[in-house]
């Protein structure tokens, strides 16, 4: 009789294309031109030379049609994860961009206090650094037998080219980089953290 095979603890990306982007991004960008001008400093998070806003963008009045989109595809991960939302409410905490010129990069973090993380892509040029994300357990690199080729179980580290008008959520736990940008223009992203909110009954 062939063994029989369990597949545990799975840690799920998403990605989704968003329609009509360009009329969104064109609107996002401007503001985040005119706080880049505001606040050139910006600020140091995991930004290797690039540069980040404040993080109360999903506060701006341009940003209101993002927000509802976020919120719809939250929605749709907590339906499939079968979150029971009687009990807890899930709410946008912070919500910033991060601006990446030629060379710049992002070193490999996670967002404590949050449930959920997205990015979504405003300009994403040829080589313009990917997003990674490494496998969450640590102890599996501690004997890396040769395979004759990855597959789901032993990719230690997986990337995702950037795409314009696309956004990604993933578990705010699951450690994640951004590769440098090699090309001549800017790599422009909005990234943002989900949070739960009790519900008193």
């Amino acid at each position: 009789m062939p063994a029989s095979r369990n597949d545990w603890f799975p840690t799920s990306i998403w990605h989704f294309a968003i329609a009509d982007h360009q009329a969104l991004n064109a609107t996002l960008l401007q503001e985040i031109y005119e706080e880049q001008q505001r606040d050139r400093q910006g600020e140091k998070w995991s930004n290797v030379m690039g540069w980040h806003s404040v993080n109360n963008l999903h506060e701006r009045d341009r940003f209101s049609e993002f927000v509802k989109i976020i919120h719809e595809h939250v929605a749709e991960v907590a339906s499939f994860m079968q979150w029971d939302l009687q009990k807890f409410s899930l709410n946008i905490t912070t919500c910033w961009a991060i601006v990446n010129g030629k060379f710049a990069s992002n070193s490999v973090h996670n967002h404590p206090n949050s449930i959920l993380s997205g990015v979504y892509y405003l300009k994403a040029p040829e080589n313009c650094g990917g997003i990674f994300f490494n496998d969450p357990r640590p102890a599996s690199q501690m004997i890396i037998p040769p395979v004759t080729e990855f597959n789901l179980w032993t990719h230690p580290k997986i990337s995702y080219k950037p795409h314009e008008g696309t956004m990604l959520l993933f578990p705010s736990w699951l450690l994640h980089g951004v590769d440098m940008n090699m090309s001549e223009d800017t790599r422009i992203a909005i990234s943002f953290n989900i949070g739960m909110i009790p519900i008193k009954h």
